[in-house]
This record gives C-alpha cells, sequence and structure tokens, in this order.
C-alpha cells in the first residue's frame, strides 16, 4: 500500500458515513469537508477492493459488504479509542482503566456487585463493560481487547489454540433450573424433570451454547425432543420471554440471583445439570493491581450469588 494506505481515521469516516444520511451530514458530524470524507471512503474502498456504497435514491447507501465491515471497522476505532485514553492514564502516571467481556448471566449477576466493591476501592479506575457470547469472548482476551473475561466454560466450536491462551478459572458453580413465568401449572412441582416438559414450548439458547447442549443430552437421554419455539443469545433475553409468557426456560440461576426478573418462577430441574461460570485472563499479560482488584470482587460477588441462589431453593 502506498501513502493513502488504510489508517483508523479511515474506519471513523467510514463508521460516520454508514449512520449519517449523506455525505453532507457525515462531513457535518466529522468537522471534515465533502471532499475529504469522499475522498476517504474511495481510499477504502480501493484498499479493500470492496464496493462499500451506492447512489440509491439520490444518496448514499452502504452495500451488504459494509455492513460486514462496520463490527471490524467499530473495533479499530474502540482500539484507538482505549490506546488514547490509556497514553492520557500513562502521562498521569498509572493507566485507570478496565475492560471487562461478560457473557451470560454473570451480566446481571456478578458484574454490577463486583464493580461496586471494586469501585469503592478503587474509585479512580474507569470500568468499561463488553457483553458478548462465550465465542467472542475468548477472541477478545487473546486478541487484549478486553483485560478480563467472565463467562461459561469453552465450547467444541471455539479454537483450542485460543482456549491455549487463555488461564481459565471456575468462579462459581451452580446448577440449571427451569424458569416459568407466575401462575403456570407447573409452578406446583418443586422439581421438573423432561417428561414435565414435553408438551411445554421452550426459550432455548443458542446452538453452540454449553448449556444448549447439556439440556439437549438430559431431553435424549429421556427419549423426547424438546419444543424449542424461540432461540436467544443469554438467559437474560430468555427469562425476558419467559416473564413475557412465551415459554418455559432451562437456565443458569445466576440470572435470579438479582431480583431483576419479578413475575417468574425458578424450579430445580432434574437430573442435575452442573453449570460453571469461568474467568478468562490472558496468559500474555501480568496482571495488573487493577486487574487483581477486580478478581478479587469478582470472587466475593459469585460467593454471594450462590448464597442468594441457596436461599431461592434451586
Amino acid at each position: 500500500m502506498g501513502t493513502d494506505a488504510i489508517g483508523t481515521r479511515h474506519f471513523e469516516i467510514f463508521l460516520t458515513m454508514v449512520m449519517s444520511r449523506s455525505l453532507t451530514d457525515a462531513a457535518d458530524t466529522l468537522g471534515l469537508t465533502v471532499a475529504a470524507v469522499s475522498k476517504s471512503l474511495k481510499v477504502l474502498e480501493r484498499e479493500t477492493g470492496l464496493e462499500l456504497f451506492r447512489h440509491i435514491g439520490g444518496r448514499l447507501t452502504a452495500t451488504a459488504e459494509a455492513e460486514r465491515l462496520v463490527p471490524y471497522a467499530q473495533r479499530a476505532v474502540d482500539h484507538l479509542a482505549r490506546a488514547r485514553r490509556a497514553a492520557e492514564a500513562l502521562r498521569g502516571g498509572e493507566v485507570d482503566q478496565l475492560v471487562i467481556g461478560v457473557s451470560g448471566p454473570a451480566v446481571v449477576s456478578l458484574v454490577p456487585t463486583a464493580v461496586a466493591g471494586f469501585r469503592r476501592e478503587r474509585p479512580d479506575v474507569h470500568i468499561d463493560l463488553s457483553v458478548a457470547s462465550t465465542l467472542g469472548l475468548v477472541a477478545r482476551v487473546v486478541a487484549g481487547e478486553v483485560d478480563l473475561g467472565i463467562g461459561t466454560p469453552p465450547v467444541v466450536d471455539i479454537d483450542a489454540r485460543e482456549v491455549d491462551l487463555c488461564e481459565v478459572r471456575d468462579l462459581c458453580e451452580t446448577t440449571l433450573c427451569a424458569v416459568l413465568p407466575e401462575g403456570h401449572r407447573l409452578t406446583s412441582r418443586a422439581v421438573l424433570r423432561p417428561a414435565d416438559l414435553a408438551a411445554e414450548p421452550l426459550i432455548g439458547l443458542p446452538e453452540t451454547s454449553a448449556t444448549t447442549r447439556l439440556v439437549a443430552t438430559q431431553f435424549h437421554q429421556a427419549r423426547i425432543t424438546p419444543n424449542v419455539v424461540a432461540r436467544v443469545e443469554n438467559a437474560v433475553g430468555a427469562c425476558a420471554l419467559v416473564r413475557a409468557g412465551i415459554g418455559v426456560a432451562l437456565v443458569n440461576p445466576l440470572v435470579l440471583a438479582r431480583p431483576v426478573f419479578p413475575g417468574v418462577v425458578a424450579r430445580m430441574f432434574r437430573p442435575r445439570v452442573e453449570l460453571r461460570t469461568c474467568l478468562y485472563v490472558s496468559r500474555a499479560r501480568r496482571p495488573t493491581p487493577a486487574i487483581a482488584g477486580f478478581v478479587d470482587a469478582l470472587e466475593a460477588a459469585a460467593a454471594d450469588a450462590v448464597a442468594s441462589i441457596v436461599q431461592l431453593g434451586i
């Protein structure tokens, strides 16, 4: 590439253009001339070999290729923003930022409590939270995009080489539970089994989820085909659909460790399915005092959440 090789600024302009109604709007937002925005987009198209925008109805419209490029461009821009903040902090003598990646029920149970406890000890540290799937979470830890990852254990779809580059620690163990809307006929039972749910509409997690695979094993052994009517990214979404009366969900009870879902009822599920919530840390980085402090806060939050689950009887 020559002097016009792609830089982060090209991606910043590209992202602004995707969100704008016209070249003029993008230029106004960026404080640039229309000619400068147009030139940057042409450079990006030439260097990537992609047609990113087309004239449709008198305006530039993002192509399908542009839409697929958006998350990668956003990642590049986020890296730059983080580097700038780190440089500012270094000029002040200390890096005062943590980027935490989280997937699954920990986003409503462990992380808020951990952040609150950590902030009491380290109010000077800025915390960025990023929600992702476990698959994306491990990759982001390895790439150094997040300082810590909190999620479920690795599944077979994750590159084993990436897992090897992470230190994986167990934060807590819980047991799968069934979540039903209040007033459901099965709430009269203390324990639910696959046979009890044979005729029920079920809300599932992604096919790649470790929980999905464990649940599928139990139903297969019971010779029952689960009636999955919807799939959502995580247990938080599953509980939201349960509350709306869409069906029953089998999830990690961590999602119920805090009273954020009124209108749902949890029951024990058997056979017993053990679930783990893990902490991912890159082996390539030395833990800073801030990272070590947040890990301590997470472990305390995990112990507190498990105690709450025990009190709920699930």
